[in-house]
């Protein structure tokens, strides 16, 4: 009796092999895509919370520096765009985007009602102080606290509604008078750190030297305006015209103002203006 030796022949073989490697190829494109998207959804919820957080600290007023009642905090000055870095090194050759955010000081004065813009330039609001004096004369200014510099997580960039990188400047200030959060948007880019080094460097620190206006000279340019913040998951084809849009809306009061679009939403008001996520849908006007 002849016994049958059970196996595989080679076209089985290849069959299986072809089978497992179609198999493992789709499990880990599948495994990459979604570690793509969870990291693309924690760089959108980190820089809304960052703004939202922003809002917080805000409403909290506090005083600046040791036994100084002289100087109080009004506000942040979040600055998207700047050349130089801290230490006074071009940022143009990095290839992360940073961004700053700056404690607004100014006087502790009685102030008159008013707009914002204008009782801020009262007291003379600026993100920079004295640090060091000699002689009665100023030989140092810094920041006038803690400065946050803040890199978009896993790679990704905010960007405006045209793909350009977002640059400019938004003021969320506390009135000195009413108490009440006002925030305003300059679209250039004010320059601190470079002005701070320069400043220092040269030992520069008269009236008029743009390290004592840098923001009063600009205060009268800033305006109330809805912002769309895109963040765009840089180097993610998957998903590279998926940007989300992260709304911070006309002179917000609070971070309920820090609004995150859903990614679908393609709603147009009565004028076929786009209110739905314009960093992924356009408006329907031609």
């Amino acid at each position: 009796m002849r016994i049958k030796k059970a196996g595989f022949t080679l076209v089985e073989i290849a069959l299986f092999l072809a089978i497992t490697g179609m198999i493992f190829v789709g499990v880990m494109v599948g495994t990459g895509n979604s570690i793509a998207q969870q990291r693309f959804n924690d760089s959108v919820q980190n820089f809304t919370e960052l703004l939202r957080t922003t809002y917080s600290e805000v409403s909290n007023p506090q005083s600046v520096g040791e036994g100084r009642a002289d100087v109080a905090i009004y506000g942040k000055l979040i600055s998207f765009g700047q050349k130089t870095g801290l230490d006074g090194k071009p940022l143009a050759d990095q290839k992360e985007q940073r961004i700053f955010i700056y404690d607004v000081v100014g006087d502790v004065n009685n102030v008159n009602g008013g707009p914002v813009e204008e009782v801020l330039k009262e007291l003379g609001a600026n993100v920079a102080v004295v640090t060091a004096t000699e002689n009665g004369k100023v030989t140092e200014m810094g920041p006038a606290g803690e400065i946050k510099s803040y890199i978009p997580r896993w790679g990704a960039s905010i960007e405006k509604t045209d793909r350009k990188l977002f640059t400019g400047s938004i003021l969320i200030v506390r009135h000195p008078k009413s108490g009440t959060i006002n925030t305003l948007v300059l679209d250039k880019t004010i320059e601190v750190n470079q002005i701070l080094v320069e400043a220092n460097k040269n030992k520069r620190f008269a009236q008029n030297d743009p390290i004592n206006t840098l923001l009063t000279s600009v205060l009268s340019d800033f305006t109330t305006q809805e912002i769309d913040f895109c963040i765009n998951p840089s180097g993610v084809d998957t998903i590279e015209d998926n940007r989300r849009d992260i709304r911070l809306v006309r002179n917000a009061r609070n971070a309920s103002g820090v609004e995150l679009i859903d990614l679908d939403l393609d709603l147009l008001d009565s004028n076929k203006e786009q209110i739905g996520n314009r960093c992924r849908f356009k408006s329907g006007k031609i």
